[in-house]
């Protein structure tokens, strides 16, 4: 049996289980710990299996994991009396023949039973003694009592039931808010970076280090809401007001915040990969239909090595060849300012002085440097903020930095995000940078969803771990955490324009190109300077696949050399009113008026 100890680095969603109606009951994650383990290996099941059988699933498969739970968290929680009395009636109702043995000295009784859950499934002695939560010793015992005794009650201790409560804490809209601005918080403070590729209808996925665990989530809040809502020290205190338990704190996690999860031990963030290992489970009941979603599986992780080999060959060609240009670049999970490792409690319900953080990496003869880009939320350009026109404009800024210099070609890895990086606008940026001569060629591949770990990540890694411990006034500070964080870490701030501008390439390239059709369906690109091969883009669906090319100019007297409209930044007076009452009093002097000064808007006011 797991300890407690054991569970607490377990949760099992009870929602996505269909379980949500156990969620006050104590012992409700030690008891699906337990059965998923059981669950987890098929070797659990002794049934024979026929040579030429085309359901290769477990007896307990067959009756699936919620209705195999929901009776054995019945019987876990009867009292041994009840058990007794139970089972016994069971094995009466399942005995199926009494044999009597000739030996040489006596006669040998056998009782034989067929073990099932009901009248539609059977079950193997083992999974029989797995649903009445007893080990093969008890049973043993029950039996021979049943023999000797009957069904009279057998004599023995703890017979207690298996402890069980309801929070009594009210949930209200109220406490909502609270739980989720603590995790919103809380996310800002632990969130590993990069979390834009990874999507679901909830927004971008955020995870935490797997240094956490639910229950040491859970166990901050719980200090949070004595400290800052009910103003006490400990629980000692607490009169008749309540803290919600650790299970209604998930339930509610799993409600306002879906996507902030933990990053897995194995990096496996790929949700095909997910999917087909349920595809799997499911189609044990078939193993012609098992052997098909097994070879589609077998195809989707080949696809990802394929691409991950693909990367990492440009990685050493870069260190081989230094008239190649090796880059990788994403966008990281914002920061805020202010920030302190003791934060102040009212921070957790205020919405901060929001900092964007774009990184590009560029590996080079052995040695990975990567160029940080701060940008403060009043330093975006109009329109879309974080799309594919900001991106381009601090590629193209690095690459003028560090990578364009004495280099002949230029290899590119990133991710699949359609709205930064996989698009139309991405394309006929690399055009352009081609007709203007700065390089002979330029690839671009991208890595397969959820198989896209790279180096940038590692540098994001080294930022936010020197993020937490620090404290945090001004942007001035996160630039020197940057620096400070690893030997290959740089940054570089917009300072009013100084840094770089805000270039308006779609404004200047939507008129001259067309776009490609299916952009979706393929993962490289690739672009010459060949005369004959002017605004032409040759694409595959893997590494090494057949190229196919398409003529993205419309016009070929296009000039590449036209001056290019800059976008203003994007001003926003409410917000800075904001930030001025509601933010600047945590701020430390002298750094209160460097982005929390007064407006001077008196027409606005914020409730």
């Amino acid at each position: 049996m797991t300890t407690s100890q054991e569970t607490s680095q377990y949760f099992y969603d009870l929602f996505e289980l269909g379980l949500e109606e156990y969620g006050d009951y104590k012992n409700i994650q030690e008891v699906i710990h337990n059965l998923k383990i059981f669950f987890e290996h098929s070797t659990s099941c002794t049934c024979r299996v026929l040579e030429k059988q085309k359901d290769i699933r477990t007896c307990f498969e067959k009756i699936g994991f919620k209705k195999f739970f929901q009776r054995h968290f019945q019987i876990v929680n009867l009292t041994d009396k009840e058990l007794d009395l139970f089972l016994k009636a069971q094995l009466l109702a399942m005995e199926i023949e009494n044999k009597n043995l000739k030996s040489s000295e006596k006669i040998i009784q056998r009782t034989n039973y067929r073990f099932c859950f009901n009248s539609t499934y059977s079950l193997c002695q083992t999974a029989f003694l797995m649903l009445y939560n007893i080990s093969n010793h008890k049973f043993k015992n029950i039996v021979e009592h049943l023999h000797n005794e009957g069904i009279n009650e057998r004599i023995h201790g703890n017979t207690g039931r298996a402890p069980i409560y309801k929070t009594k804490v009210n949930i209200d809209e109220n406490l909502k808010l609270i739980v989720k601005n603590f995790l919103n918080q809380y996310s800002l403070i632990h969130g590993l970076p990069s979390p834009m590729r990874h999507r679901n209808d909830s927004g971008a996925f955020i995870y935490l280090p797997t240094d956490k665990r639910f229950i040491s989530v859970y166990k901050e809040f719980k200090k949070f809401y004595l400290e800052n809502i009910l103003k006490i020290e400990s629980e000692n205190d607490l009169e008749e007001e309540k803290i919600i338990s650790y299970d209604s704190f998930r339930r509610l996690w799993n409600e306002l915040m879906p996507n902030l999860k933990f990053q897995p031990l194995a990096s496996d963030l790929c949700d095909n990969c997910v999917q087909f290992k349920s595809k799997l489970q499911l189609a044990k009941r078939n193993i012609d239909e098992y052997n098909n979603v097994e070879a589609e599986f077998n195809e989707h992780k080949k696809m990802a090595n394929l691409e991950r080999d693909h990367y990492n060959n440009n990685i050493e060609l870069s260190k081989s060849d230094l008239s190649i240009a090796h880059i990788c670049y994403d966008w990281a999970q914002n920061v805020t300012i202010p920030y302190s490792p003791q934060q102040a409690g009212p921070l957790y319900f205020l919405s901060g002085y929001a900092v964007h953080l774009f990184g590009v990496c560029k590996t080079e003869g052995g040695i990975n440097k990567q160029l940080n880009f701060l940008i403060g939320e009043d330093e975006l350009p109009k329109g879309t903020s974080k799309g594919a026109n900001t991106t381009l404009n601090l590629v193209y800024q690095a690459l003028q930095i560090f990578a364009k210099n004495g280099k002949k070609k230029l290899h590119i890895t990133c991710d699949n995000c359609s709205g930064q990086n996989k698009n139309n606008l991405s394309l006929w940026f690399w055009t352009w940078l081609i007709m203007l001569g700065w390089y002979e060629e330029i690839t671009i591949n991208f890595m397969i969803p959820g198989h896209t770990k790279f180096i940038c990540d590692s540098f994001f890694g080294h930022i936010k771990k020197l993020y937490r411990n620090s404290k945090v006034n001004q942007i001035k500070d996160i630039e020197n955490i940057i620096n400070n964080s690893s030997e290959g870490n740089e940054s570089i701030q917009y300072k009013n324009g100084l840094g770089w501008k805000w270039y308006n390439f779609e404004e200047l390239f939507e008129k001259k190109f067309k776009t490609l059709p299916n952009i979706k369906q393929y993962h490289h690109f690739r672009f010459n300077n060949l005369p004959e091969n002017k605004g032409k883009v040759f694409v595959s669906t893997k590494s090494g696949g057949e190229e196919k090319w398409f003529n993205l100019l419309k016009d070929n007297n296009f000039s590449h050399n036209e001056p290019i409209n800059i976008i203003p930044i994007n001003i926003d007076l409410e917000r800075k009113l904001y930030l001025y009452k509601k933010i600047r009093n945590f701020v430390e002097e002298p750094h209160k008026d460097v982005h929390f000064s007064n407006p001077d808007s008196n027409e606005m006011e914020i409730n």
